[in-house]
């Protein structure tokens, strides 16, 4: 069994667009309380910030060391399970996780690769376009009439379920099942691209296509392939693209 430190390690939180820079702080507080450590930022609107540094406490070199980069894309491209926190439903499907249920799968599959905590803007939260990136999402539970948690607080509750969780796994009570090499979420969207690609030169996509393209998305994510079902199926895509082209 692996460190807890470890697997810990490999559990990257993703703060998209965040317009306050206090709640970075915050954030990192929160992480670095429950042994998380690995801090992305997403297009923030003001970063570097000295009120930043001042929320984070005796956090601040998660802070300091946090990763800005200019897409969600290139923030999750390296990990194989991601999971998107989110208040209310969304147009996008996605399987839907309690937090227990996410904090206990993301440190089983951060024995094997990277995985990701995606959080959205504290205004208006994660856009369908960032759902996308994300193979499940996870839904606090709140008072139904006043559900607005802050980021920073939401931040600090999924940590916290992260850490109950580690503490199960060192004492052998996590997940028995045997481990399954997941494609990274960048294998998966240039599966994403192969499909499209190939439905455009057989003349699938009708009117409507982003609907279409949509729905697929959803039915690959529920189906939740691991890296041999990924190579299988891009496989079938260049065989009928080889067929369609007349190709031997």
């Amino acid at each position: 069994m692996q460190d807890t430190d470890e697997l810990l390690a490999r559990i990257r939180v993703i703060l998209v667009r965040t317009y306050h820079p206090g709640n970075i702080g915050s954030a990192a507080r929160s992480m670095k309380t429950m042994g998380l450590s690995d801090l992305c930022l997403v297009q923030p609107r003001d970063f570097p910030s000295i009120e930043a540094t001042r929320m984070a406490a005796g956090a601040a070199d998660l802070v300091n060391h946090a990763r800005c980069v200019d897409d969600l894309a290139s923030a999750v491209a390296d990990c194989t399970t991601v999971i998107a926190s989110t208040a209310r439903p969304r147009g996008y499907d996605l399987p839907e996780l309690s937090p227990q249920a996410a904090a206990r799968l993301l440190l089983e599959q951060s024995t094997t690769a990277p995985v990701a905590l995606i959080f959205g803007p504290e205004r208006m939260g994660l856009h369908n376009k960032d759902m996308q990136h994300a193979r499940y999402r996870v839904t606090i539970p709140a008072n139904p009439d006043y559900n607005s948690l802050n980021m920073a607080a939401a931040v600090q509750t999924l940590s916290y379920e992260i850490f109950k969780a580690a503490g199960e796994h060192y004492q052998g009570v996590a997940s028995t099942k045997p481990e399954r090499q997941l494609p990274t979420t960048e294998d998966l969207e240039r599966l994403h691209v192969h499909l499209e690609t190939v439905l455009r030169e057989i003349q699938f996509l009708r009117p409507h296509e982003g609907e279409t393209l949509q729905r697929l998305r959803n039915l690959i994510s529920r189906a939740e392939p691991d890296q041999l079902d990924a190579n299988i199926l891009r496989g079938i895509l260049s065989a009928i693209q080889k067929s369609a082209n007349n190709q031997p």
